[in-house]
């Protein structure tokens, strides 16, 4: 994805909602191309016991970048 791209996709959004990004523990640190997204999400209980990223913050609307396999 070019940054052209992500800015285009990116300037659809609410400017003020966090952006997070999936990363499944698949990286490594190398470099991977996102292949998901953004997407609109709201976190969840599911996501707040999954990770402290999302700890106290059930109901928020973010929005998700990914790559990896989903």
């Amino acid at each position: 994805m070019k940054a052209r791209e992500l800015i285009e996709l990116l300037s659809k959004r609410d400017p003020n909602v966090e952006v997070m990004i999936l990363d499944g523990a698949n990286g490594g640190g190398t470099p991977r191309e996102i292949n998901l997204g953004p997407t609109s999400h709201v976190i969840s209980a599911a996501d707040a016991d999954d990770t402290a990223d999302c700890e106290a913050r059930e109901g928020e609307k973010i929005v998700v970048l990914g790559y990896g396999c989903y």
